[in-house]
């Protein structure tokens, strides 16, 4: 039987959604900038932008794979008319991605104040079944052929790297080509969240880069390799310890569905990416408030 600490916050769709909503529309006043909120036409919007923005947060926090799915969703059980057309929402949801990387950004920056110490690693985000990774061409501009070491699979796609409080909130991430080393998307993260403190794995060493970084006041550490100076004297132990808190954020990521997106063009994919790393502060800061410190996000259902 499960302990009613872990049941007795779960509510009906209509009240998360309005909670969502309450959270969007205070998030949406404090920071989103007034060229954005009184652009030419917002006065003839069947919704607002807070209501769009909270329907695409409703339909990944519901488990909804799809824009398509949500906006099923979203006509058959919160607005049965004064909707947006399918092909509006689509365009509405692409317009507003700026808006929402603002809000996660704002959001994310309040959570993570005074922090000094993050952990950086990367994810494949494949965009096809292994046996199409020679016929795909689906944004193609960045996607092409890698190799999954942890499944020792080639796939076609494109990989995310991210920097992660040791709280779980994602603070900068970069989607490049797979082909690309890990340390050399280092100073990217760096210059859009520059933490004193990085952790990394053996991946992100490299006596160049981190010349340039210490330049910049941002040290980062790395477990050794076995034919380094003093490689036998030091234990990684409790440094592995740490880093494992990145492996649980990545984890949840791919739960919501980060390795699931359909969306064919860029600017599709960036606003699905923005609203599910919205979408999983919102819970993981919940989650928070309910259990203290935890990175079980799942715990924040609203």
């Amino acid at each position: 039987m499960q302990s009613p600490k872990y049941t007795d916050n779960y509510t009906d769709t209509h009240t998360v959604f309005n909670q969502i909503l309450e959270i969007v529309v205070k998030l949406y006043k404090k920071c989103i900038p007034a060229v954005i909120k009184h652009r030419k036409n917002v006065d003839k919007l069947v919704q607002p932008d807070t209501v769009i923005i909270a329907c695409v947060l409703w339909g990944f926090m519901l488990g909804y794979n799809s824009q398509r799915a949500t906006y099923r969703a979203v006509r058959t059980i919160l607005f049965f008319t004064e909707f947006p057309s399918r092909t509006r929402y689509t365009h509405l949801c692409a317009s507003l991605t700026y808006a929402i990387k603002i809000i996660r950004f704002f959001f994310v920056k309040q959570k993570t104040k005074n922090v000094t110490t993050v952990i950086v690693d990367s994810f494949p985000s494949p965009l096809c079944k292994e046996i199409r990774n020679r016929r795909a061409k689906v944004r193609g501009s960045i996607a092409e052929i890698g190799y999954n070491s942890t499944k020792k699979m080639y796939y076609y796609g494109v990989k995310i790297s991210a920097t992660v409080t040791e709280s779980g909130f994602p603070v900068a991430y970069v989607v490049s080509s797979p082909k690309i080393h890990d340390v050399q998307l280092l100073e990217t993260l760096v210059n859009e969240a520059p933490i004193p403190h990085i952790l990394g794995d053996k991946g992100y060493i490299s006596g160049s880069v981190q010349d340039k970084l210490a330049q910049k006041g941002v040290t980062v550490t790395t477990p050794l390799r076995k034919n380094m100076k003093n490689a036998d004297k030091i234990d990684d132990i409790l440094l592995g310890k740490r880093r494992k808190k990145i492996e649980t954020v990545f984890s949840s990521l791919k739960k919501l569905g980060i390795q699931d997106f359909r969306s064919r063009s860029l600017l599709g994919f960036e606003s699905r990416l923005e609203s599910l790393l919205l979408v999983y502060c919102l819970m993981l800061d919940k989650a928070r408030e309910r259990f203290g410190n935890t990175l079980k996000y799942s715990l924040g259902c609203f």
